[in-house]
């Protein structure tokens, strides 16, 4: 190490850590380097940068490599180093193409400290070392796990975007074509979007959707199961049952044309097309690592909620999604790269302004995207008054219900104010007219009891 003074003046951080004397936990400390991006330990100083020095000996100093090469596996650079006339021993190790363990357990450097690594994240961690994604890992799995009669339909379906796969190819050509064949055995992603059962394997890889009245009434449940296009299809299927759908007609009839000549217009709940878009980036985009994480798919009267297993990759925010040709970092590449193919997907990186565009053609609010440290959700609303929202909007309780009882009866009085919150009428008046300034009601009448507060059509 290079200039140690200076580096212990800088104090401890990603690659640098202090300790007054070497016991067990510094095991943890050196494997956490080798998981990330290498670094020091430092036997003999304090956390504050204070030189205790190290009052081992030669044989101290053996103990401590023997323990690191038979704990880790790995054989670290060791020095004793002068500073301030004390000895400091010096441990360094590089950042390791594997992930090291320490009794059993995986350890990364966050900021200036060690942290184990949390279980549901350590797929990501392998693959990141390995230098490979998920998707593309074969496991030697056997072309018998692959449904012929779906690759061969694929061809079709690509057509214009993947036009050296023909029709008369070979299930086994076409997915060599797609890049789901490597060193002869098929890949993960090959079993997800060809496979007989993938669920077979995967135990995970399924969608769980149901039709909910509130939180805690579930009025219908669903496992959906197969490969990816399956799922998607049987999800839009499900939509099209819980959903309401009204029709509007197009055009005029003549007078000697019935009226079935006239075009009938399905508008539902929500831009299906959006939906669609969603659930794609949910199947294409979501971790399929942790054990037990399922897509969730939650229909409920008034909202849609859609979540799948795996954050955010790091370096993209929520707000960035909400913009036009925002990075586009591919979990799984080559899922996302067939589903592009089959013009199931339009261009990397448009999915979530696609879905805005959508919404907003369609008159409802904008979808509301989350990112939770081990998942990502999308809300769509059909109207703009719903809790949530409010909630978010700083309305008071009485002014929540206030908003339902005009969603309820079309609109709400001064003394339908009262009656329903309790305040005096100079409360009601100023609660009221706080929701006019906000825009979410309009008042109608002058004043008096023709004065009536209705909400505005967003």
């Amino acid at each position: 190490m290079d200039n140690l003074t200076a580096r212990i003046r800088e104090g401890e951080g990603e690659t640098l850590e202090f300790k007054e004397q070497w016991n067990e936990h510094c095991l943890e400390a050196v494997a956490s380097f080798v998981n990330t991006k290498g670094g020091a330990l430092l036997i003999g100083v304090e956390d504050n940068g204070t030189i205790l020095g190290w009052d081992g000996g030669d044989r101290d100093l053996q103990i401590v490599i023997n323990r690191i090469v038979e704990i880790l596996g790995i054989h670290p650079a060791v020095s004793i180093r002068k500073e301030q006339k004390k000895p400091v021993l010096v441990i360094e190790v590089k950042p390791g193409s594997i992930l090291v363990s320490c009794r059993g357990r995986y350890y990364h450097r966050v900021g200036n400290s060690t942290r184990e690594i949390p279980s549901e994240q350590l797929g990501l961690y392998f693959v990141a070392k390995l230098g490979a994604q998920w998707d593309s890992i074969t496991n030697g799995y056997s072309f018998d796990l692959i449904d012929v009669t779906a690759v061969r339909r694929f061809p079709e379906l690509a057509k214009s975007r993947l036009p050296f796969a023909k029709e008369d190819d070979s299930a086994e050509s076409v997915l060599r074509k797609l890049g789901l064949i490597r060193d002869g055995k098929v890949t993960r992603g090959a079993v997800l979007l060809f496979g007989k059962d993938p669920q077979a394997i995967f135990t995970s890889a399924q969608i769980h959707m149901g039709r909910f009245k509130d939180d805690i009434t579930i009025i219908d449940d669903k496992i959906l199961k197969g490969n990816l296009f399956t799922q998607l299809e049987s999800v839009i299927q499900l939509f099209r049952t819980y959903l309401q759908v009204r029709y509007e007609f197009e055009g005029n009839s003549r007078e000697e044309e019935p009226l079935s000549a006239m075009q009938r217009k399905e508008i539902w709940d929500y831009p299906i097309e959006a939906l669609r878009e969603a659930v794609i980036n949910a199947l294409i985009h979501r971790d399929y690592f942790p054990a037990g994480a399922e897509i969730h798919i939650r229909v409920y009267d008034e909202r849609v909620v859609i979540t799948n297993p795996g954050t955010l990759p790091e370096g993209i925010t929520v707000d960035e999604l909400k913009h036009e040709g925002h990075p586009s970092i591919l979990r799984n590449p080559l899922l996302a790269q067939v589903f592009y193919y089959g013009e199931l997907l339009e261009k990397w990186g448009t999915g979530t302004s696609r879905m805005i565009a959508l919404c907003r053609k369609h008159g409802i609010p904008e979808p509301e995207f989350s990112a939770k440290p081990d998942s990502f959700g999308v809300t769509f609303s059909k109207n703009f008054y719903v809790n949530d929202r409010l909630v978010a909007l700083g309305l008071s309780e009485r002014q929540m219900k206030a908003v339902q009882y005009a969603k309820e009866h079309g609109t709400i009085t001064n003394k339908e104010f009262r009656d329903l919150t309790g305040v005096s009428p100079r409360a009601a008046l100023r609660e009221l007219n706080d929701l006019c300034m906000r825009t979410i009601f309009v008042r109608k009448g002058t004043t008096g009891r023709s004065t009536v507060y209705c909400l505005t059509k967003k």
